[in-house]
């Protein structure tokens, strides 16, 4: 979109319309892993905490209950993830990343770095760092 004008003005305008490009880029990327941004979201989160419950991966990713169950399903199909009864309180299921899981996620991974790259290909180095920093200080205070 070719913006001129009081747009062009409107850094909230420039944002929006910035995350809309990125978006659209990610889910390009991802979609050729044959997976979404949210199972992303949630072999990502995997990553960090290791075998947890299903209910502290949704409290640690802000997802709710019944998005994180159909996300797992598809994730199951896929034979990235498995659930099963914790040993310690059988009403809990664990989830932990298979083998495979971990081999999906490092394509995923590669391919949200093409989406990345692609998006900020005519940043510096510099430039690319700053944005970073700012961008984590927009995201990190309150509005």
């Amino acid at each position: 979109m070719n913006m001129s004008g009081r747009l062009a003005q409107l850094d909230v305008w420039l944002l929006s319309n910035a995350a809309h490009q990125a978006k659209r880029g990610l889910c390009d990327h991802l979609g050729q892993t044959g997976l979404r941004m949210q199972h992303y979201r949630v072999m990502a989160g995997l990553a960090e905490l290791g075998e947890c419950t299903q209910a502290e991966l949704g409290r640690a990713l802000g997802l709710d209950a019944g998005n994180l169950v159909a996300l797992l399903c598809d994730l199951e199909k896929e034979q990235a993830v498995t659930r099963e009864p914790d040993p310690a309180n059988r009403r809990r299921n664990l989830v932990r990343c298979t083998p495979q899981g971990r081999r999906l996620f490092r394509r995923m991974d590669e391919a949200v770095a093409r989406a990345d790259e692609a998006m900020f290909a005519s940043f510096s180095e510099e430039e690319r760092d700053q944005f970073h920093k700012l961008l984590t200080r927009l995201v990190a205070e309150p509005h």
